[in-house]
């Protein structure tokens, strides 16, 4: 037992844990491929040191009592454990690790938070930290705000806004958080404990408070929709004057009103107001809504009729506001809708599949491809781009975790709130006292009531928010919902809550007692006990220090030099200042317990920590080389960017990407090898995610290319008179055609939308009849002719799309949608001609021509057509139109011997 150290520990928790959700919120950098990696690794990384800390206080402190911790811990491991026993069965434990990895910290912060944040102090400095990370990201969202309202893109080169990634999302903020939905989710969650405050400071009239945050949403609402009110009125000049009047007064009679959580407050609502999410939207509706009716129930104090009046009028004015924004967007942007209804009900198919136990924790981006509705690839756009999560938590908690995960959950879910509830009642019961000399009331002051109130409402909300958001899946928000778990525990557990940390820093309840410094058993160290922990000392201190030295040589590297340009040479400075910082930090923190440390074991729960650190450092490097990867790939300088690759997988084997882009990077250089070379790369994928984006496409393209190779060297024997070498060369071709559509199949079985793969099946057929033409077997060689057309006319007919199981959303594809193209339809047309159908021919060039008059190509192709038909008329007449569109085509001057008119 060591109770100096465990202080010591402590202590530093209560500081440490604010500081991570600080900087994981306003932390965003750009020298990674994924530009949240940062966020991900300040998770991982200064986790790992916290978890240290908290498990040598454990081993230092020598006791704890369950009895006390259980309620509140029992469903946070139960959590826990489901997500373990998930990864172990996980059918791709690679790709599952790194949401295996958040499980386990996510679990541990809430730990954390119970265990540690045992007095207001503490509760209150949790808090101040998350005000600090709000009021950070939305000054810096009203800056995103000004700069697109005044600064638009294609007018200013630059802006309010000095970084490059400004108007990334158009209109649409997203602040520190990378994106408007994730920021979204964070304002879901501030909202509820800033409104709280709000009405702890302004308790003597609540009334205020609560017209205050329905004026907020009102004056958010017109400065989003400025554009149609100031048209409706008829004052367009009059727009920038209206819009600062509007934001500029009504943040100043903020300030004067409510001083700094007033300003903060209205901000928040702005900026989730222009994320323009309807999710987020969602989420605050909630948020104020829960917030207004845990105040109506729980504080009679508030509960005169004319509050109570105000109260319901709130609630339903935010209902109504909440309901108005999000039916308007979802109007605008109803693929948004149709999106995640069709991965809502693969998503349940997937879960389904294995209803008991799930898939495995982390796994829906590995398995999902093949559940995926073609409707996404329409909604998407793209073909190249995979889905990571859900858009709805239970339904990804039902497909990972199965029933029993799922049940735990909600088992969480409940336990948090009702013990919420429980404790917001016995907080609220003695907020009012009447002197008996005066007999008038006075306010007893309990802050833990409105801290509850907060925490809840912020809950619930988040909670609704993800039943149809992915946020929860991601670190920048991930993190809060455990945290809030964490710190409504806390509240339970430490109740009654000392005011503060006692001087030695040791924290307990208000009546109990604890034992002082100098009551702590001393106990005697031997020479050889001492000699030993000295020993311990400087081995520490030189493992921590090498691994120091190591991050900041190779985070030197990735900076880069002093940048020009403001906005990089900021972004620099700010990089730099929070890394050395937080390491001077955590040195320091680590020296400071390594000093007190009296147990031998002890320097080994903090060398544990070592190799976690540097693995998630070479994560972000990972990330980082990824990123150069791509860089050099779009330069066509393929060994640098194969090196890049080469140091991706090195330190991230789970990297799914770089795999893909290695494989695609040697297809594109096509060097002797390179086809091994890019089959093993698309290999390595398919172990770790059999179904990666168009890696079987591109599979499939690396056989085009080897058969057009081995084409290209039959042709250039048989001119040299080598048949008999020519013909085994020939077998070798259509050895690589087949397998070129093995790989086309595959693709096709996972995206039956994308067009240049039944092309490329389609021509591959054409290839295939040809050389059975060659051998004299005329049948082979229509059958392949049947198959090149039944192609080209499945994608033009979008048959899968139509299938009666694709159709979730009820909007009859099968007779209305197609895949109409004039590519495709010519490329029928030459079809049908070679096999001598030249009326079908004739039809697909017309239809080919619906689609697009211009291409000389295909009035051509009409052309010949009518002239293999004997419709010398039309010939004619064809040859004369594409004469006035192509007056010099060499084909024209042909026909009409040289003249262009």
């Amino acid at each position: 037992m060591d109770r100096t150290t465990a202080r010591l520990c402590s202590r530093y928790l209560g500081y440490g844990l604010p500081f991570l959700y600080l900087l994981t919120s306003i932390a965003f950098y750009l020298h990674t491929y994924d530009s949240a990696q940062v966020k991900i690794t300040i998770v991982q990384m200064l986790g790992t040191v916290l978890m240290g800390v908290w498990y040598l206080k454990l081993v230092s402190e020598g006791e704890m009592s369950l009895k006390r911790y259980a309620p509140v811990a029992l469903p946070l491991l139960a959590s826990l454990a489901s997500g373990l026993l998930s990864f172990s069965h996980a059918p791709y434990r690679g790709p599952s690790l790194d949401e295996c990895l958040r499980r386990v910290f996510y679990i541990h912060f809430a730990l954390i938070a119970i265990t540690e944040i045992n007095t207001l102090q503490r509760l209150k400095r949790m808090v101040s930290y998350l005000l600090l990370a709000t009021g950070i990201s939305v000054v810096y969202g009203l800056i995103e705000i000004v700069d697109y309202r005044f600064f638009e893109m294609g007018k200013f080169p630059t802006g309010v806004d000095p970084f490059i990634w400004r108007q990334a999302f158009g209109s649409r903020i997203f602040s520190t958080f990378g994106n408007p939905n994730f920021f979204g989710n964070f304002l879901v969650i501030v909202t509820p404990i800033t409104l709280a405050l709000l009405l702890k400071r302004n308790r003597e009239r609540p009334l205020s408070v609560l017209v205050f945050a329905l004026y907020a949403m009102i004056v958010s609402a017109l400065l989003w929709k400025i554009d149609d009110v100031t048209a409706l009125a008829h004052l367009e000049s009059w727009k920038a004057v209206i819009y600062f009047g509007l934001l500029g007064g009504f943040m100043l009679w903020s300030a004067l009103q409510f001083s700094f959580l007033g300003i903060l407050f209205f901000l928040i609502t702005l900026c989730n107001v222009l994320t323009v999410s309807k999710g987020a939207w969602v989420g605050y509706s909630v948020g104020i809504i829960a917030f207004l009716m845990l105040v109506l129930f729980y504080f009679s104090q508030f509960q005169s009729e004319k509050v109570r009046r105000t109260l319901k009028t709130g609630a339903l004015v935010t209902l109504f506001i909440g309901t108005l924004g999000v039916g308007i967007v979802s109007l605008q942007r109803v693929d948004s809708l149709r999106f995640r209804v069709c991965t809502w009900v693969s998503t349940w198919e997937m879960g389904y599949a294995q209803p008991l136990l799930g898939n495995g924790i982390g796994s829906f981006r590995v398995l999902y491809p093949a559940y995926r509705r073609p409707q996404i690839f329409h909604i998407e756009g793209k073909h190249n781009t995979e889905t990571d999560h859900s858009e709805d938590e239970y339904w990804e908690v039902f497909q990972d975790e199965g029933l029993l995960g799922f049940g735990i959950f909600i088992w969480v879910i409940v336990t948090f709130s009702t013990m919420g509830v429980r404790a917001l009642r016995r907080f609220t019961e003695g907020l009012w006292t009447r002197d008996p000399s005066s007999g008038k009331r006075k306010f007893s002051d309990d802050p833990r009531a409105f801290y509850m109130l907060g925490m809840l409402a912020a809950f619930w909300g988040m909670l609704i928010h993800n039943a149809m958001d992915v946020s929860l899946r991601f670190v920048s928000s991930g993190i809060f919902l455990w945290l809030l778990t964490g710190l409504i525990g806390a509240m339970v557990v430490h109740d009654p809550m000392r005011d503060k940390d006692l001087p030695n820093g040791q924290a307990g309840p208000r009546t109990g007692q604890v034992r002082s410094e100098e009551e702590e058993p001393s106990g005697l160290v031997s020479p050889l006990e001492n000699a030993l922990l000295i020993l311990m000392r400087v081995v520490s201190a030189g493992l921590f220090l090498a691994l120091t030295v190591f991050i900041l040589q190779q985070f030197n590297d990735t900076q880069g030099p002093y940048p020009e340009s403001f906005g990089d040479a900021l972004l620099w400075a700010i990089a730099w200042i929070s890394l050395a910082g937080t390491i001077a930090v955590c040195l320091w923190v680590l020296f400071k317990v390594g000093q007190s440390l009296k147990l031998w074991y002890g320097f080994l729960i903090l060398w544990a920590t070592i190799y976690p650190i540097f693995t998630f450092w070479g994560y972000f490097q990972a990330d980082v080389h990824h990123n150069r990867g791509i860089f050099f790939s779009k330069q066509q300088k393929w060994d640098d960017a194969l090196a890049n690759y080469h140091e991706v997988v090195r330190l991230n084997p789970n990297y799914i990407m770089a795999f893909y882009f290695m494989g695609n990077v040697y297809t594109d250089r096509w060097k002797p090898g390179d086809l091994e070379n890019a089959m093993r790369e698309y290999e390595n994928a398919w172990a770790i995610a059999p179904n990666y984006v168009q890696s079987h496409h591109q599979a499939g393209l690396v056989y085009l290319k080897k058969g057009a190779d081995d084409k290209a060297e039959a042709d250039r024997l048989r001119a040299a008179g080598q048949t008999a070498a020519a013909n085994q060369k020939l077998l070798e071709v259509e050895q690589d055609w087949m397998q070129a559509l093995v790989y086309f199949q595959k693709y096709h079985d996972i995206d039956p939308v994308f067009e240049p793969n039944y092309a490329r099946m389609a021509w591959v057929h054409t290839q295939m009849a040809e050389l059975a033409r060659f051998r004299g077997d005329t049948a082979a060689a229509e059958s392949w002719m049947d198959k090149a057309e039944a192609a080209y006319k499945e994608s033009l007919g979008a048959w899968v799309c139509g299938a009666p199981g694709n159709d979730v959303l009820h909007e009859h594809w099968s007779g209305t949608h197609r895949h109409f193209s004039a590519e495709m339809f010519e490329n029928l047309g030459n079809v049908r001609f070679m096999r001598g159908h030249f009326a079908q021919a004739l039809k697909a060039f017309q239809l080919a021509l619906w689609k697009d008059n211009t291409n000389v190509r295909t009035w051509k192709n009409l052309a010949l057509a009518y002239d293999r038909l004997g419709d010398h008329q039309n010939v004619q007449r064809t040859w004369i139109h594409i004469r006035q569109i192509a007056p010099t085509d060499p084909d024209v001057l042909r026909v009409f011997g040289g003249q262009k008119h």
